[in-house]
């Protein structure tokens, strides 16, 4: 790709900072925001993205007023920036405006996640063939690829769900690397990026076994069993689950001495720069939520036939021997105490007036018009008591009595604030639950990343069958019964049957936004359902566990 001027390269980087380069010069890019239009674009290199997809994942809950019009003047400066050669007032060709939104065309090469995606493809094909050392070559062109954190700068949930995703590959490149290094006689030159990257990814089971056999083939036997025993006690902790039958293996061959000596290294192999956290730069934008995620941020308008801001390309592949299925307990409930405390002090303190005050509070922190509301209702109440009982009919200042619309003004007065702090201690209590909820959702969401076989086999994103364990209410769309779809997502039984109808003759989902592809339904039900929806890819048939 030339960004204009002939044989002038234009590169693109987001294994870090996002970065431009022509011919090796930086470009400056502009603000933060427009770097952030120019990531979303970088993503889905080569695909149109809706203007309204940009605006979600640049913006996310704070939209401007006019984002359609604000995007229009960030993609007018990228233009500028990346194409300087081309005449104004002229269609853009590197950056332009389809009739489904804007596209940035790039060549093969030129955007740095998929030129290590291009790597580790590569590396895997070369591995096949046995030729090894060819392959670690690869991937250690592949890894040191990385400059830093994927999007480095960039906030919001989609952002951080591609960065998340982004990070996986990575982790899984690194796993392939150190098998193929400890084939090779390494161990010694693995174990202090085996040993950060644990702490990275302590859920890679892959990463915790080959640091075990990297530390058993240094002499280090002692510190190899404490990886496991470490591992052990984080899995149990965490995840109410024993290590994968790889990693007891692992650790039962080194408590009998059953590994093969190291072999003597022929080449060292000396292991790409540390840097930090990525995937396939399109495969990348992902979702809502932080954490590996199966589903995106959903958003309405009309679905292009490429891929959209959320893809659902194939789960990283999972730690090698995941074994027993995990079946974690609930998260423990921590009583929001400042918060409840809050909303019993200020109805009280602010004698009667402050009845309103919690809500507004809560309405700003939660992001929810219908507290607005509440604390409107409650000070309108507040006003109606002061009327009632000095307005209406008071009693001259001589008089012992009151009159009858004093007594009924200073009930609301003395009533108001009592009934303000029991509804805002319910409603400071709620936030617990939903805590709790999408901390399930994370936790499962992840296994799925690292699993999905397993995940499949023990009926994650399936409330249609019997399980022992709470996956935040998720809905696997490519396994779930019709009966259970319509019960778990409030959908019609028509439309929940003619969905899995047309799973079984079209094929399965790769994202939840199919359903608004396959005209199965409308834009704002899916952006309604989305937090709850997971494509989980077809294998043998899922089983709920225990089997019943």
């Amino acid at each position: 790709m030339t960004d204009g001027r002939v044989g002038t390269p234009l590169r693109f980087e987001i294994l870090g900072e996002v970065r431009a380069q022509r011919g090796g010069v930086p470009v400056d890019l502009g603000p933060a925001k427009q770097r952030a239009v120019l990531a979303v674009l970088l993503l889905q290199a080569g695909r149109p993205v809706p203007t309204h997809q940009i605006v979600d994942a640049v913006w996310g809950d704070e939209p401007p007023e006019n984002g359609a019009n604000v995007v229009q003047k960030y993609v007018a400066g990228l233009r500028r920036v990346l194409d300087p050669d081309r005449a104004p007032r002229t269609p853009g060709e590197l950056l332009a405006l389809t009739g489904s939104g804007y596209v940035l065309r790039t060549a093969d090469g030129t955007v740095d996640a998929d030129e290590f995606q291009a790597a580790v493809t590569r590396a895997a094909a070369t591995r096949n063939a046995g030729q090894l050392p060819q392959a670690a070559d690869t991937l250690r062109a592949g890894l040191a690829l990385w400059r830093g954190d994927a999007l480095a700068g960039l906030p919001g949930p989609v952002f951080e769900a591609a960065r998340t995703r982004l990070a996986e590959t990575r982790a899984t490149a690194w796993e392939q690397l150190a098998d193929i290094s400890l084939s090779q006689g390494a161990a010694a030159a693995l174990i202090p990026d085996l040993a950060r990257l644990v702490e990275e990814f302590p859920l890679r089971e892959g990463l915790r076994t080959h640091l075990m056999i990297a530390l058993h083939q240094g002499g280090r036997q002692a510190e190899a069993l404490a990886v496991f025993r470490d591992a052990r006690e984080y899995f149990l902790d965490e995840l109410g689950a024993e290590p994968g039958e790889q990693m007891q293996e692992a650790h039962r061959k080194i408590l009998r001495g059953e590994f093969d000596p190291a072999p003597p290294p022929a080449d060292p192999v000396s292991p790409p720069p540390t840097p930090a956290p990525v995937i396939p730069a399109q495969a990348a934008l992902g979702s809502v939520s932080p954490g590996p995620v199966i589903s995106g941020p959903v958003t309405s308008g009309p679905v292009t036939s490429g891929p959209p801001v959320a893809p659902f390309p194939a789960s990283p592949t999972a730690a090698p021997g995941y074994g027993p299925p995990m079946l974690w307990p609930a998260p423990q409930r921590r009583a929001p105490v400042a918060e409840m405390l809050a909303a019993v002090l200020f109805p009280f303190v602010v004698c009667s007036f402050g009845s309103w005050i919690y809500f507004v509070i809560a309405g700003v922190r939660r992001r929810d018009p219908r507290q607005f509301v509440v604390a409107f209702v409650y000070f309108a109440i507040f006003m109606v008591g002061v009327v009632v009982a000095f307005a209406i009919d008071p009693t001259s200042l001589a008089s012992n009595d009151f009159s009858t619309a004093e007594d009924v003004g200073f009930g609301i007065l003395f009533a108001l604030p009592v009934v303000s702090a029991f509804h805002g201690v319910l409603l400071a209590s709620r936030v617990n639950d939903q805590e709790r909820t999408w901390t399930l959702r994370e936790q499962a969401r992840q296994f799925v990343a690292f699993a999905p076989d397993q995940a499949r086999q023990i009926g994650i994103g399936r409330p249609d069958v019997l399980r022992s364990f709470d996956d935040g209410g998720l809905i696997d769309l490519n396994h779930v019964s019709s009966d259970g779809l319509a019960r778990a997502s409030g959908l019609p039984v028509a439309q929940a049957y003619g969905i899995v109808a047309n799973r079984n003759q079209h094929g399965p989902f790769q994202r939840p936004e199919d359903l608004v592809a396959r005209g199965l339904a409308d834009p704002r039900t899916v952006h309604r359902l989305a937090p709850r929806l997971i494509c989980i890819p077809p294998g043998q048939a899922s089983v709920a566990w225990p089997p019943h």
